[in-house]
Parts: structure tokens; sequence; C-alpha cells
């Protein structure tokens, strides 16, 4: 059989199959419009502001009844999506797509995305057009590694948002939906510009 005929007899992927290869794989893949694509790695800048959100985050959130995950936290966004947020924030009981593996969250409250040049399109558009979908989400933030510049979005009500952008190192943002505070300075802890 021709290599030509082969592509004519692959069978769309479904999610199903998606999640049973990638929870036998050794890297980590997003599931975006039917289609698996394999993450790439991330820069310093990358893992050191998402370590500061995180951190943050995590001292903020001890004893309440919220909790953050860093990026090994699949979520299934709407549209059969299924995403690996850089940090995400859950509150509640969470809920799972399988009860037995726990590896996919349904409910997030907060997300946070670092963009790179590779990621900033999907960051912005399949991501947020997928996450904004979800009831439960009530932030979503998109964080620059190269300048300094956060995109605060928050959800007014079912279809509406506003967004703020933060530049300034002495800003602070407040997250109402989990009662946390993040200046811009400690998400740019020794990141330099």
């Amino acid at each position: 059989m021709s290599r030509t005929n082969l592509a004519y007899k692959r069978e769309p992927m479904t999610a199903e199959k998606y999640l049973e290869l990638e929870r036998a794989a050794k890297d980590k893949h997003e599931f975006i419009g039917g289609e698996i694509k394999a993450m790439a790695g991330a820069s310093d800048n990358h893992n050191v502001i998402a370590s500061n959100v995180f951190g943050e985050l995590w001292s903020q959130l001890k004893g309440k009844n919220c909790r953050a995950f860093a990026s090994d936290m699949r979520v299934k966004a709407k549209r059969g999506n299924y995403f690996y947020p850089d940090i995400l924030v859950t509150c509640g009981e969470r809920e799972f797509e399988d009860a037995k593996k726990k590896d996919v969250l349904l409910n997030p409250k907060v997300i946070f995305e670092v963009l790179s040049k590779s990621t900033k399109l999907k960051d912005r558009n399949e991501k947020f057009e997928s996450y904004v979908l979800l009831e439960s989400l009530t932030d979503y933030v998109l964080i620059e590694q190269d300048k300094m510049k956060i995109e605060h979005y928050s959800r007014l009500d079912e279809k509406d948002w506003k967004v703020r952008i933060y530049a300034e190192a002495d800003e602070t943002i407040f997250f109402e939906s989990i009662n946390c505070r993040l200046s811009v300075s400690d998400v740019y802890n020794e990141i330099s510009l």
C-alpha cells in the first residue's frame, strides 16, 4: 500500500485515544481540534516566572478551600480540547473526567499561561476560546516572559470579560475569586528583561 493511500485510511483521533496515548507517553501533548500537538520545552524565564507565580499562590492558598497546580495537571476545556496550563487554581471539590485516574480536571477557577514566541498565538486564540466557555473559570492570565506585561481577563458574567494590563513593577493584581494578590515585581522576580 502506498504512503498516499495510508493518509486516506487514517481515522480521526478521538479524545479517548489521545488520553490512552498520553497516559503512556513520556512527553506531554495537548489535544486541539482533534489533533495531538507536542509541547515544546520551556525557557529559563518561562520556568522562573511559572515558579514565582505558583509559589506566591501556594503560600496564599495554604489552609483555604483552593489549591494551585503546576503544569502537569491536564484540563479538559470546551470544544473537546485538552491542555496543560502553566498554573491553575481550583476551589472546592475538584471535578475530574475520570474519577479513578484523576488526571483530567474539569473545573479550573483561574488559569495562568506564560507566553513564548511559539505559544503566544495558541494561548491567545485556541486556548482562550476554549477556556472562557468553562463555567468554573473566573480569571485567565497571560504573562509575557520577555517584557514586563501581564494581561488579566476576569469574567463579568456568562459572556462578558474585562481585561486589565499590568506593566509596572509596583502594580498588584487582585484575584477576587480566590482572594489572592500577585505583585508584578514578584511575578518577574529574578528575571532580566
